[in-house]
């Protein structure tokens, strides 16, 4: 069980083929993540699936404050239509158990249901860093994991139904 996970879900009035188009290409996660804080995508050379590699340079909102952050990412699921997720590495002193974002997609009507999902396991750190952020995650960054979450299926439907 992680020790921090969130689902926001959206139907978007788009195909699931072309939701997926916009999820699975990391090229478009600067202007599909709601935070704001991605501010800069590369991607590892050749089409992307399983394997592919994303490093994303961030702004990350930690408790008000902002922190400059690069963060390596690796492509765990790509099943066109239906599935993408990615685990994350972010550049930490001390990395992090299990970082996983997941975009889930199924057929609704004449849309798509997109199930939006987060989950961190934070392992067993011993950087006192990581372990303040650990124990006071609700406090200092949840709400702005929610909150960009929720704002990356607005965006995500206003770029698959525009």
């Amino acid at each position: 069980m992680a020790d921090f996970s969130y689902t926001a879900e959206a139907t978007i009035n788009a195909s699931a083929d072309k939701v997926f188009s916009i999820v699975a290409d990391p090229t478009k996660h600067v202007e599909l993540a709601g935070s704001d804080e991605v501010k800069k995508i590369t991607v590892s050379p050749g089409p992307v699936g399983v394997g592919t590699t994303i490093q994303a340079d961030e702004m990350v909102v930690v408790g008000g404050d902002s922190m400059a952050l690069t963060a390596e990412s690796t492509v765990v699921t790509y099943e066109p239509g239906k599935a993408f997720s990615f685990t994350v590495i972010p550049a930490l002193p001390e990395w992090v158990g299990r970082m996983q974002w997941y975009f889930d997609l199924a057929v609704d009507g004449s849309g798509t249901k997109v199930t939006h999902r987060v989950e961190v396991d934070w392992g067993n750190p011993t950087h006192e860093m990581i372990i303040g952020l650990r124990d006071n995650y609700e406090e200092i960054r949840a709400p702005y994991v929610r909150d960009g979450m929720d704002k990356t299926l607005e965006n995500l439907k206003k770029m698959a139904e525009g």
